[in-house]
């Protein structure tokens, strides 16, 4: 990656910051240029950083893009560049969230609270440390997000056993991603609620909260059989408890957070980014303020935390490349698939759920992120097509979103991993993972299924 001149950075945050002015104004006054100017704004900003962008994410947009537009245009007989705006223009809400997700995450990763659930968790005795690991992780993850995941790497990053080191980074990381069953903070979900606008978030969450319950059991009861617990004979220091303060602490800010989002989403009627984008701001810089309160003015705390979002969103090149090339794909295979080759089975409940499932595991394995699989299923394929609601077919996907990133070795969360245990990220997308995440995906198939044939949806 070249190197980046301050001019070329200011540049690229302006736009950048600019892009959620205008797609959060598009969204709520409905008008036009706004979203021109979006989709404008964009192709320059990814032109300014297509260089810092890793050589492999950029050669996989340049070939997804070329997909689309090639199965849009011979397929479909669509417009190539019609392909191309309305992919860049469904992508806008995307980097909304981006930005939304920055002023959280910034403040976790200095709060003593969270700080004294790691504590906590690396004190717990070998037979509680999984669960507390695991509760731990799929809790701060679905708040949030990665840096959830970040805060807690530190310690498997510490053990020296490579064995124990293993299972904590397995029990962390399948506990981690099936947050993306249901976490509004999550960017699966957000796809896939966009992606099929009939879905409401209380839909994911009835439904995604027993898949990530199943699915964490299910991790639970592979490390149990697999690794017998090893009993040391050298004594442990005493477990160390969290403190009342730390909890309650925790508690307020979390739940403030989900009250006031998706209070807002069901009062206002506006999708979960937006939402995002207007409460994630004010919510970081309070949160901020009283992490450092009374040592640091609230102001200077606010302010602090403005700089640092506001001046490093051009670092989100990735993201922002990696969806809009997804989003025109998506738009292409929905121009150019041919309907008529499913259905044959539409009302055919297992095979399509297990289908859908298995199908996006298995291009996740070779690397293709679930974001395409599921942007090109939901527009190529509306769930009327397959024979079933759309509550079944959002489980399907919401279920199968968090166990790909596992058997992937080029999404975030095998990469993040890499970094804190002496494994390359292939290793544990292609040896560590995959016994678990077939599992985990038999059981969340039949779940699913088990709920349609209930009657359930």
């Amino acid at each position: 990656m070249s190197a980046q001149s301050p001019t070329t950075a200011i540049l690229s945050r302006t736009i950048y910051l600019s892009l959620v002015v205008a797609a959060i104004g598009f969204v709520v006054f409905g008008w036009q240029p706004l979203q021109w100017y979006g989709m404008a704004g964009t192709v320059v900003f990814l032109t300014l950083e297509v260089r810092r962008t890793p050589l492999f994410q950029t050669l996989m947009a340049a070939v997804l893009v070329s997909v689309g537009i090639i199965v849009g245009v011979v397929s479909g007989g669509a417009d190539p560049i019609d392909i191309a705006l309305r992919g860049i223009g469904k992508a806008q809400i995307f980097l909304v969230l981006f930005f939304a997700i920055q002023w959280l995450q910034t403040p976790a990763t200095v709060s003593p609270a969270l700080h004294a659930v790691r504590r906590t968790v690396v004190s717990q005795p070998p037979g509680r440390r999984f669960l507390y690991l695991a509760a731990s992780g799929h809790l701060l993850g679905s708040v949030l997000n990665v840096a959830g995941l970040v805060l807690l790497s530190t310690i498997v990053e510490r053990q020296k056993d490579f064995l124990l080191q293993r299972r904590m980074a397995s029990a962390l990381m399948q506990s981690y991603v099936v947050a993306s069953t249901w976490s509004p903070f999550f960017i699966g979900v957000v796809v896939i609620l966009i992606a099929l606008p009939e879905l409401r978030w209380i839909d994911a969450v009835k439904g995604g909260l027993p898949m990530a319950l199943i699915a964490i059991g299910v991790s639970w009861l592979y490390d149990r059989m697999r690794y017998r617990p090893r009993v040391s004979g050298a004594a442990r220091p005493p477990s160390v408890t969290l403190e009342a303060p730390h909890g309650w602490n925790l508690a307020w800010v979390f739940g403030t957070l989900i009250i006031l989002v998706i209070g807002t989403v069901e009062w206002s009627g506006l999708s979960l980014p937006v939402v995002l984008g207007f409460v994630g701001p004010p919510f970081g810089m309070i949160w901020m303020a009283l992490i450092q309160w009374p040592t640091v003015p609230p102001r200077r705390s606010a302010w602090w935390l403005v700089r640092r979002v506001c001046g490093r969103v051009e670092r989100l090149r990735s993201e922002a490349l990696a969806f809009t090339a997804s989003s025109i794909v998506g738009v292409g295979f929905a121009a150019g698939f041919p309907i008529e080759a499913v259905t044959a089975f539409a009302g055919q409940g297992s095979w399509i759920i297990f289908g859908l499932i298995f199908a996006i595991l298995g291009f996740g394995f070779f690397g293709i992120h679930p974001l395409v699989s599921v942007i090109v299923i939901s527009e190529a394929v509306p769930p009327a097509v397959l024979g079933m609601p759309v509550q079944i077919v959002g489980l399907s996907l919401l279920g199968a979103w968090g166990l790909t990133t596992l058997v992937s070795p080029v999404s975030g969360t095998t990469l993040m991993m890499a970094r804190f245990v002496p494994a390359s990220s292939y290793t544990i997308a292609w040896r560590w993972n995959p016994p678990y995440t077939i599992l985990a995906a038999t059981a969340v198939g039949l779940f699913v299924y088990a709920v349609w044939r209930m009657g359930l949806w």
